[in-house]
């Protein structure tokens, strides 16, 4: 990232994790202009004073869970797991005096950067869904500070069985546009979400507590969620398969 008289300017690219030391485009001096390379992004800006922000953000769409070990929650059952999500670095830029107390949001974003590349995914149907991105996670029942990692958020999921029937747990949605990121300066958190299933013609209600879990102690909140949760949210959360057909119910 480079600043200049009345200009931001951003290079991004996918690194070779192979490659132990990244090497990033040069600047020429001489005339301040970037070399000509498609990874450079430029914005011109209404005036000299202002802040730049860089912001650890959720991703912009849900996230098609897969276990590596799924489970089968019995009615009336409950399973609290914590998923490691990656991170998107959001850049933005705030006109002004710089503000260190500035409310996290208020500026304009520029662009948001993937840490991790996902895979695209479709979670629906052929006649109904949505476009989404593939993470398969451990699921883990219990919190260790091993869990935790620079480029990864930890969110905190709550699964209830409010059926009368056997839950399959084997693939799931989980809609991080509700959830804001807090930190800690050693990590980040997500909110605790909570996700209630009562049937497969009831559907799933979703529920986010606002707050990061008891487990994160004192972290402020860096960046609001996408679009603000609002009470008793009902999306599909889980995959129901019915006898061999590929496309299966959603619940």
């Amino acid at each position: 990232m480079v600043r200049t008289e009345g200009e931001i300017r951003l290079h991004t690219s996918i690194l070779d994790p192979a490659e132990s030391e990244p090497e990033f485009p040069a600047l020429n001096r001489s005339t301040e202009e970037p070399d000509p390379d498609p990874g450079w992004s430029r914005w011109a800006l209404a005036g000299d004073e202002g802040t730049l922000w860089l912001r650890p953000c959720l991703p912009d769409r849900p996230l098609v869970l897969q276990p590596e070990a799924p489970f089968v929650l019995l009615p009336r059952a409950s399973a609290r797991v914590f998923i490691r999500v990656p991170l998107w670095i959001r850049v933005e830029w705030q006109e002004g005096s710089p503000d260190p107390e500035a409310i996290p949001g208020e500026g304009t974003i520029l662009t948001e950067q993937p840490v991790t590349t996902l895979s695209n995914t479709w979670w629906g149907d052929v006649m109904e869904g949505e476009l989404a991105y593939w993470l398969e996670t451990r699921a883990r029942r219990v919190y260790r500070e091993n869990l935790r990692a620079a480029h990864l958020a930890i969110c905190p999921l709550v699964l209830e069985n409010r059926s009368t029937t056997e839950l399959q747990v084997d693939k799931l949605a989980f809609r991080t546009i509700h959830l804001g990121v807090f930190g800690d300066g050693t990590g980040f958190w997500g909110d605790e979400s909570r996700v209630r299933y009562q049937g497969e013609s009831e559907g799933s209600e979703v529920e986010v507590s606002g707050r990061p879990p008891e487990e994160a102690g004192n972290p402020v909140l860096v960046t609001p969620p996408r679009v603000p949760p609002v009470r008793g949210i009902r999306a599909r959360t889980f995959q129901r398969l019915r006898g061999i057909s590929t496309l299966g119910g959603w619940a």
